[in-house]
């Protein structure tokens, strides 16, 4: 009795307010309900800023430049860029739209698609890779602060480190990265997802200044000069330029797919269907702008300095460690904030709050949104994120792993939305055992065939990549187009599975009223229908 006491005080009540004020079920809850209409407040350049954080920032500057590092030269390196955005943008519009026309998050695509059970599945990938790039920020955010207390306090730059070896980080490193969560904890608790584009409009422009500012200052301290953008660093034959390159656009398709995947997490909050997409073309453009001063500020920082730093945060303490002058302490301290302000709200909005959104799905009666966001939060610390950003060969390894993983249940979830239910969906189905969606069991076995034939045979090359175990070329070469060939291979599977095999359902829309029961097509549901949607959502 006490314990049934304590589980109903934990669950996520219901609020006043339009379609919150439905009970909480075993598969919904306020946060995983359509959005209520006064919360859709998310206008165009609401949407510029939001893909503006995601595009001006330390992922972009050094996806860039690491590729860099693993042999290709800038222009390669660029051609990468811009092929894995172009890609990774389209994807982002036709993710986006469910959320923009029914006001639904990303975890509704994976019922729709993989089952009510089988969701769980597309949503842990997700959650799953926002753990490495959320722990990679919070490192970020960490060295921000290692850089503006050193600016301030010499004592600070010169602090001896006292952990070993094998933890991974310093002294110094650890205290940052310690001072970034007690800055970052209570912005995720206290501001929701539906106030935080003001914030993210100042974000953006202080991003802006700062990634110029640190390109203006490698290229100035280089004599004017970008560097050699035509040599590589690291000299590969053709054969090997070719597939780096292959692999520089899995990496930018696979790291920025991930983020388009659950747009709809964000669309939702969107004024009207198309508010949100005229910003999309500010993710591509943000995002190789930003690869191309990572190229550029590397190039010209190893011409002038002899250093190659793909890293700017590793950059500019290497600046103060060997030219720790008034103007360096200065500039540093600005860079360093700018930088610090960067790494909070691309975690809030590319991880941390995404992952609350779909956390809160698994397990709606518990998880609100914010309780989601807080647990994953807790949960991230604990991945040693300093560990990914040793060295560019690392990094890169890390990123292009994904692509394996996210190419066939992004193909899977745009082949459902838009050619098998042509953009409609029975709504309050979704949340309903034994409905529609619930196809065999809560799985829909047609989703998780196609996606395990797309990616098993990357698997083989993926293990190479990280544990160096020798594999045959063939099956390497397949995981250097993991993307590609997962991509397609799902896709055209899915689609042929469900034409010799028709899920039921298709072609009608049915909406989500106020009272959790169903209108067809502006029409009200009869009458025992309505009644059975309305005791399965309640």
């Amino acid at each position: 009795m006490a314990f049934a006491n304590i589980a109903h005080k934990l669950e996520v009540k219901p609020k006043d307010d339009e379609f919150e004020a439905i009970d909480t079920s075993r598969w919904g809850n306020r946060d995983v309900y359509p959005v209520a209409h006064d919360k859709r407040v998310y206008g165009v350049y609401d949407y510029v800023s939001y893909w503006g954080t995601c595009g001006m920032c330390l992922s972009s500057w050094t996806i860039g430049s690491s590729l860099i590092g693993i042999g290709l030269t800038p222009g390669q390196a660029m051609g990468a860029v811009v092929v894995g955005m172009a890609i990774s943008s389209v994807n982002a519009y036709l993710n986006g739209t469910p959320g923009a026309k029914h006001h639904l998050g990303y975890g509704m695509l994976g019922r729709a698609a993989f089952g009510l059970w089988g969701s769980y599945f597309v949503v842990m990938l997700n959650v799953f890779q926002s753990f490495v790039f959320y722990g990679t920020q919070m490192y970020f955010g960490g060295q921000g602060f290692v850089i503006i207390l050193n600016s301030i306090f010499p004592s600070y730059l010169h602090m001896k480190n006292t952990l070993p070896l094998s933890a991974g980080i310093t002294t110094p490193g650890l205290i940052g990265f310690v001072l970034f969560i007690f800055l970052y904890f209570p912005i995720i608790y206290f501001v929701p997802a539906y106030k935080v584009q003001k914030l993210l409009e100042i974000q953006v422009v202080i991003a802006t200044v700062t990634l110029f500012g640190i390109m203006g200052f490698a290229v100035s301290a280089n004599g004017g000069s970008p560097g050699n953008l035509i040599a590589p660093v690291i000299k590969l034959t053709k054969m090997e330029a070719g597939f780096r390159v292959v692999q520089g656009i899995t990496s930018v398709a696979g790291t920025y797919t991930g983020g388009t995947d659950r747009v709809s997490d964000w669309t939702r909050y969107g004024r009207s269907r198309h508010t949100s997409t005229p910003a999309i073309i500010v993710l591509f453009t943000t995002v190789v702008l930003g690869a191309l001063m990572g190229i550029i500020a590397t190039s010209a920082f190893a011409e002038a300095y002899g250093e190659l730093q793909w890293n700017p945060m590793i950059m500019l303490q290497w600046l103060q460690a060997n030219y720790y002058t008034p103007g360096c302490r200065a500039g540093t301290f600005f860079a360093g904030l700018g930088l610090l302000c960067m790494t909070v709200f691309v975690n809030y909005t590319q991880n941390c709050v995404s992952s609350g959104m779909d956390v809160a799905m698994l397990v709606p009666r518990y998880i609100s949104q914010r309780r989601g966001a807080m647990i994953f939060s807790i949960l991230g610390v604990l991945a040693n994120p300093w560990r990914y950003l040793t060295q560019a060969e690392t990094f890169i390894t890390v990123l292009s792993s994904f692509g394996v993983f996210m190419a066939p249940a992004a193909a899977i979830l745009v082949i459902d939305f838009w050619v098998v239910r042509k953009q409609k969906w029975n709504i309050p189905e979704l949340y309903m055992t034994g409905g529609i969606y619930w196809f065999t069991g809560g799985v829909n076995w047609r989703a998780f065939l196609a996606y395990f034939l797309g990616m098993w045979p990357a698997l083989p090359g993926f293990v190479n990549a990280v544990s160096g175990i020798p594999m045959n070329t063939t099956l390497q070469k397949f995981y250097q187009i993991s993307f590609f060939f997962g991509y397609i291979v799902s896709a055209l599977l899915f689609w042929t599975f469900n034409k010799l095999s028709p899920p039921p359902g298709l072609g009608v829309q049915v909406n989500f009223d106020i009272d959790g029961s169903g209108i067809i097509d502006g029409e009200s549901v009869d009458a025992e229908k309505e009644t059975m949607v309305t005791e399965s959502t309640v």
